[in-house]
Order: C-alpha cells, then structure tokens, then sequence
C-alpha cells in the first residue's frame, strides 16, 4: 500500500470513533497498531489516536525503540503530548490530513503547536508529510461538530 491508503484508513477510523480522530501505525508496509483497537489509553483522559495506536502496536511485548522504522497515519496533526510520545518511540514517520488549526477551527480548542519546532528534539531524522487528504478529513471534523453542536 502507499500514504494515501494509509491515511485513509485513519480518517476512515477517525469517521467512527468516540472523537472525530484516528491513527494506525505501519511497519514493514504491516499494520502494527490502530486507534480503534481495544487499548486501556482509550479509557482515559489520554485517549488521543496516536497515543491509542502506539499502545496497541505494544500490546503484550516491550516496544520501546522497536517503533524506529514505523510510519505513524494520523487524521490531524499530532498534538504537543503525543509527539512527546511520537519522539520517545522513536517512530520515522508521521503522515497526517487535517491540521491543529482545523481541529481548532471546526470541533475543539486546540494548543496549536509547531510540529516541525517539534521534531528538532528527535533522535533520529521524522520525515512528515502534511495535509495529505485533508479535506476528506476536515469533512469528518465538520460532520462531527455539525452532529455534536447542533
């Protein structure tokens, strides 16, 4: 498969889940994690897709460092918390749709943050790539806040 794929797997999980987000985590061109699986971060305050699929691609074993090489699909761009998260686990990757800015706009307050500011406190180099689908994911925030605040 290829990042558009990708990515719209996480918007497609993003379109059921309990907050208009979603995220899978890729290795070896493999599924390795997902927001929607059934994680105990998912039963917490905490519940954000990347900090849900890192979780799961972790379930039973001890990842840490094991994430390197890993591409992160998320529906919005990764928060300040879980790029903390992204950069301690060390993952390669991160392709997102909507921004901080739209989330903010459209559904909820956000902490707009700067991503590449962010990924300076990496270990390694992340490639990112920005706003791919975008629209199909701010159409999912819409939807949402439209059902949610009206």
């Amino acid at each position: 498969m290829n990042d558009e794929k990708y990515i719209d797997i996480a918007i497609d999980i993003s379109k059921k889940a309990k907050y208009p987000y979603g995220a899978i985590i890729v290795k070896d061109d493999k599924i390795i994690g997902r927001s929607d699986d059934d994680t105990i971060i998912g039963k917490t305050m905490f519940s954000h897709p990347e900090l849900q699929a890192i979780e799961s691609a972790s379930k039973n074993k001890n990842l840490y460092g094991e994430l390197k090489g890993s591409t992160l699909y998320v529906s919005c761009e990764p928060c300040m918390m879980c790029m903390g998260a992204i950069l301690y686990e060390e993952i390669s990757k991160i392709v997102y749709a909507a921004t901080l800015k739209d989330s903010n706009d459209i559904y909820c307050p956000e902490l707009i943050t700067n991503i590449d500011a962010l990924k300076k406190y990496s270990n390694n180099d992340i490639e990112i790539i920005k706003e791919l689908h975008r629209e199909k994911a701010i159409l999912v925030l819409k939807d949402r806040a439209r059902k949610t605040y009206n």
